[in-house]
């Protein structure tokens, strides 16, 4: 016959076996938040706060409800720890169930729009519509499993060099390209390093493939030179899928699109809201 407190022990054991683990909640992000009506909500890519899309912004401020949003270890937002995509995918849904999905846009950049597929493949009842600017949907840097650690090493001992190297020529032209530079260089090592160790692994294919009926993407003239084909640009971003999903090309725009283009991208936000806003309308 078991005895109650050897009874007892293996009853703690089996709670612990089964218990559901719990993780930290995500830090919020912090945004800034403009105008009323439909929602738009922008978040940026690496190395990019929240101010830096006010120019795309104002031109949306006075027909729409304007969310713009620090990734965490950017601007004031605070790093996730421990940080994954999923992490800052939590914090982003946060953001946005406090919106109307009905009526709610998000547009995201490079490596926010990765932080985007994973928070609305995970809840893609949040928004009505994403629009993708510049995203890799898989690692940029299509290195073995064994070498990866190395890749991680020379980031750590040659970071400045390696920032003139990956940024060199992101910009619209070379002066833009220096700015990036010497933006990149002012955003804490910690976070550009911890964000590119998770994209050595990257492959969010999935997550584009679940929420594709509601995207949209849109790549900059730097990344779309006019010789190239639908297809190589889609596959230089990564994409599994390159019939089914359709790019538009924004000319004039290198990685600070919504700096370069603003009008232009402003006008391509709202031709998207509408035709999303549209069929998202209940009948």
């Amino acid at each position: 016959m078991t005895s109650r407190p050897r009874r007892a022990s293996l009853v703690t054991a089996l709670a612990l076996i089964l218990a559901v683990p719990t993780h930290a909640a995500a830090p919020p992000l912090k945004t800034t938040e403009l105008g009323r009506g439909p929602a738009v909500v922008f978040v940026p890519g690496l190395g990019i706060t929240r101010a830096q899309w006010m120019p795309t912004a104002r031109k949306l401020v006075g027909t729409n409800r304007v969310i713009l949003v620090d990734l965490p270890g950017q601007g004031d937002s605070p790093l996730a720890d421990p940080f994954s995509f999923d992490a800052c995918a939590q914090a982003l849904d946060a953001v946005l169930a406090k919106e109307k999905p009905e009526s709610t846009i998000v547009v995201a950049h490079s490596v926010g729009g990765v932080v985007a597929l994973r928070a609305l493949a995970t809840n893609p009842a949040r928004a009505a519509g994403l629009l993708l600017i510049d995203t890799q949907v898989k690692s940029p840097f299509p290195i073995p499993d064994q070498q990866r650690q190395q890749m991680i090493q020379f980031i750590d001992g040659n970071y400045d060099n390696f920032l003139k190297m990956a940024f060199a020529n992101m910009g619209r032209d070379s002066a833009e390209s220096a700015l990036l530079f010497t933006q990149m260089a002012q955003t804490p090592p910690a976070t550009i390093k911890t964000y590119l160790r998770s994209l050595l692994s990257l492959d969010a294919n999935k997550d584009a493939k679940a929420v594709q009926p509601m995207t949209r993407v849109l790549v900059s003239e730097r990344g779309w030179r006019e010789a190239r084909t639908v297809g190589s640009v889609l596959q230089s971003l990564g994409y599994e899928d390159t019939v089914t999903t359709v790019p538009t090309r924004l000319g004039g725009a290198g990685y600070l699109s919504m700096k370069d283009q603003p009008d232009s991208l402003a006008a391509v936000i709202r031709s998207f809201a509408a035709d999303r806003l549209a069929l998202a309308k209940p009948k």
